[in-house]
């Protein structure tokens, strides 16, 4: 079991290391995180604070404390583990354009860069060939 476990892993982080792609490429527009700002006011920052900073069992979506466990996974990964998981009061109940907002918002807060033209997409292919850079 755990064998397969390391094996689909590696295959995620292999298939994000052939594109190339990162965070750092500009994956969301400034007006999808702003989206997502709005969003993650009303339906997170309860539980993760308003400054992304976490508090009691939430824990926080900024900083060192997030980039350092996340930056070995892909962006599918923080997708899914939002759309699955999140509000924890309710899971599961935003869509996926909303989910890919917060997920933009989340990576404006931790510097990654906005682009010019294209938006995040709630697209399992695409986001699992996008890298979580710290």
């Amino acid at each position: 079991m755990k064998y397969a476990l390391v094996v689909v892993m590696l295959g995620t982080l292999v298939g994000a290391a052939q594109s190339g792609k990162s965070t750092k490429d500009g994956i969301y527009t400034e007006a999808q995180a702003a989206r997502g700002k709005k969003l993650y006011v009303e339906k997170c920052s309860a539980c993760h604070q308003e400054g992304l900073q976490g508090a009691d069992l939430a824990p926080p979506l900024k900083g060192d404390d997030f980039l350092a466990p996340w930056s070995s996974q892909t962006v599918n990964d923080l997708f899914e583990r939002i759309a699955k998981t999140m509000p924890g009061d309710d899971p599961g109940s935003l869509n996926s354009q909303a989910n890919a907002d917060i997920v933009a918002y989340v990576l404006q807060v931790n510097k990654a860069p906005a682009g010019a033209a294209e938006e995040l997409k709630p697209d399992a292919a695409l986001l699992k060939s996008i890298a979580i850079a710290k």
